[in-house]
């Protein structure tokens, strides 16, 4: 399936040519910055994979989560399939797709010059966080082995003093909506810690992996 589909590029969106002629609907994805393309490209890809090694159809009002975002395919008034994404704050979709490709593309960035697993969290598990942290003081970070509701992110600042009733939890989008800075972090695995205090400073800590 993947040979016999063709990827067509504009200024700001990519679209499918050739789903239609297997049975399915066309798939177009826009973005505000057109930097992303490779990225669509890419998503597309994945896209036409699933379906080929599946056999199955992707329906208008159908999610997948791609990477750390979620993304709801919808037909328009001519039958083409448009990827919307979860919005930055959480509430509902928006058109597009900027923040889920930019996601992917920085996040893999990160665990490549970190030599780590790419492992994101669902946007909707919950992360500890302490005072200062949406003020936007320096943080650090560590991913703990969690449960399922859980990410398993603490990010603290140097307000933190040790007391654990003063720390708060936080849906992972609220976090990145808050501090898009943090996010291409979000997707290392436990056991890694980042300091934003030194840098961009991360690495692997052993006996945070094992919990």
């Amino acid at each position: 399936m993947v040979d016999q589909v063709e990827l067509l590029e504009s200024a700001n969106a990519v679209s499918t040519s050739g789903l239609q002629k297997l049975g399915m609907p066309e798939i177009a994805v826009s973005i505000n910055d057109s930097a992303l393309i490779p990225e669509i490209k890419a998503f597309l890809e994945f896209v036409i994979r699933y379906l080929s090694k599946s056999s199955k159809r992707i329906n208008s009002g159908e999610t997948i989560q791609y990477g750390f975002w979620v993304v709801l395919f919808q037909r328009n008034p001519v039958g083409i399939l448009e990827v919307w994404e979860y919005a930055p704050d959480g509430k509902g979709f928006v058109l597009g797709c900027d923040v889920t490709l930019r996601c992917w593309r920085e996040q893999h960035h990160i665990c490549n010059l970190s030599k780590a697993d790419f492992a994101p969290p669902n946007p909707d598990q919950l992360v500890v966080i302490s005072e200062g942290v949406f003020e936007g003081l320096a943080v650090q970070g560590v991913r703990y082995p969690s449960p399922e509701h859980m990410s398993g992110w603490w990010i603290t600042t140097d307000r933190y003093d040790g007391n654990i009733k003063s720390l708060k939890h936080e849906h992972c989008y609220h976090l990145c909506a808050k501090r898009p800075d943090l996010t291409k972090y979000l997707a290392l695995p436990h056991g890694y810690r980042f300091d934003l205090a030194r840098g961009q400073d991360v690495w692997f800590d052993e006996n945070v992996s094992k919990g």
